[in-house]
């Protein structure tokens, strides 16, 4: 493998960057799981909770029909070159949507599907090479710090453009012509993506063709290491469990809570937002305890809370969407970061290509039943259960709830699963309740700083920071002095009192 200079990878690091900040928000409009793709065909299409299981689907139906595509692909072709073709495959479809206000509606649903499953598979054979391509131009020891601090960039840029694009939604009340103009600003800003990515200097094992030529006997490989299959396991069946209720959020928000498509994007830019303040110190804690105890308490903190604010979630509380979607941002981003790191980690350096498509292809194989799962239980369970606490339990309690107690279920795998040096979950704890980075003020603070550098943001929330301390303890001592004046003004005609009967008679 060849060296890269310091000043190539640090460039070609930046531009990786880059890309993604152009490609993540162009993914997020247009992958069939992401909340707007659901939106639009909810709200502008009609589409019903069966289209919906369908749509949710198609990105793990792509990393499955990959297995065979990436295959042939590989054996004509370096994976600069599957990038790069992938990149272009991915985007071009979506101009499609364009014809979509002079067109019959029947027409519109053969469409939509087509580009969606089209687009999906392209993004899951680029997403293979893609992996490949980065494990080999980022060194180990900050893949942790590099990816973090990548998807916190990224993300922020996402936000920006999800406000935006609900916004534009709302305001020309869900126009066909605009919709499809944004489809097709969205893969010219993927293109772009692709451009920055031409730019990145690669290791000749991406730049060359026959690197690592994949052999379908290879495929068998991953299957026989025995602690890959329990990481397999954890992956897949949490994708499964997650996955018949993750896809319903948007539908439950749009049906049954009456929310816009705008107002749904709101709730996604809030989600993306506590993504942002995931990633920055969480990314170091992973490079220090290891990937396992940090994807161990995520998931038990995400499962109970997210469960809590989904089954009180109703027409009255509607407000309760909002901190659910935080929620479930938060821990969505830190995840995606986590599975990623952890794949990179178990996957031996000699057979990459074998064990990233086996991972991804039974992975998804088990994720895509789950959208399917979950539109058949609301199809088939009757709109209202029963009542809890004076409130109407419906079927999207049951899907959306029931699917994160599974969830919470999968730990009992991944404590089995073994990670060469990682940490424990307790260790993890400690740590983390000893350290002042890990609240809120300067997370905010890691978020900010990571995106616009310096360290203006930190040392003004940090100030803020002491600032309330002594204003909270200023106002303590004036609360105590209040009740101990109080106290003794109480006190003092009992005082006086007993003081005249202390006091001897005189005998004049």
């Amino acid at each position: 493998m060849s060296i890269l200079r310091h000043r190539q990878l640090l460039l070609s690091l930046k531009y990786g960057t880059i890309e993604s900040c152009f490609s993540v928000p162009m993914l997020q409009l247009t992958l069939g799981h992401m909340p707007f793709a659901i939106g639009f065909a909810v709200t502008a299409l009609g589409w019903d909770a069966g289209g919906v299981g369908f749509l949710a689907a198609t990105p793990f139906l792509g990393y499955v029909l990959q297995v065979p595509i990436s295959f042939v692909l590989q054996r004509h072709y370096s994976w600069h070159a599957i990038v790069r073709g992938a990149f272009v495959a991915n985007a071009a479809p979506w101009f499609l949507v364009l014809s979509f206000p002079y067109v019959a509606p029947s027409a519109r649903d053969g469409i939509f599907a087509a580009v969606v499953l089209l687009s999906a598979l392209a993004n899951a054979v680029c997403a293979v090479a893609w992996s490949a391509s980065m494990s080999e131009l980022v060194p180990l020891r900050v893949r942790g710090r590099y990816f973090g601090r990548r998807n916190l960039i990224y993300g922020f840029w996402t936000l920006l453009v999800l406000v935006a694009v609900g916004q534009i939604a709302d305001w020309t009340n869900n126009s066909l012509s605009v919709l499809a103009a944004v489809y097709a600003a969205a893969a010219v800003s993927r293109l772009i993506g692709l451009f920055f990515f031409m730019r990145m200097t690669f290791p000749r094992t991406v730049m060359d063709k026959h690197h690592e030529t994949m052999a379908l006997g290879g495929l068998v490989t991953p299957l026989k290491d025995g602690n890959f299959l329990l990481f397999l396991a954890f992956h897949g069946l949490f994708g499964l469990f997650l996955f018949v209720g993750l896809p319903f959020y948007s539908v439950f928000v749009l049906t049954e809570l009456r929310f816009t498509l705008g107002g749904l994007t709101v709730l996604t830019t809030l989600g993306n937002l506590a993504g942002l303040l995931s990633v920055g110190t969480w990314g170091p804690l992973t490079d220090r305890f290891g990937v396992k105890p940090v994807m161990t308490g995520v998931v038990i903190l995400w499962t109970t809370t997210a469960s809590i604010l989904w089954l009180f979630a109703c027409p009255e509380r509607a407000y309760l969407a909002y901190p659910s979607f935080i929620v479930y941002g938060f821990m969505w981003t830190l995840m995606q970061l986590l599975q990623f790191t952890f794949m990179l980690k178990m996957v031996p350096a000699g057979s990459r290509a074998h064990y990233i498509s086996t991972y991804y292809a039974t992975t998804y194989v088990l994720t895509l039943l789950g959208p399917f799962l979950g539109g058949r239980l609301l199809a088939s369970l009757p709109d209202v259960l029963g009542t809890l606490f004076d409130q109407p339990l419906t079927r999207y309690h049951a899907v959306l709830v029931g699917s994160l107690v599974m969830c919470l279920a999968t730990v009992f795998i991944l404590r089995i699963v073994s990670e060469p040096r990682a940490g424990s979950l307790r260790e993890m704890v400690r740590h983390m309740s000893s350290r002042t980075e890990f609240n809120p003020f300067l997370m905010l603070a890691a978020a900010f700083q990571g995106l616009f550098g310096g360290r203006v943001f930190e040392t003004a929330l940090r100030e803020a920071r002491r600032t309330f301390r002594r204003q909270a303890g200023a106002l303590a001592g004036v609360g105590q002095e209040l009740m101990e004046g109080s106290w003794r003004a109480l006190r003092q005609p009992f005082r006086k009192r007993d003081d005249d009967a202390d006091t001897p008679v005189s005998d004049q």
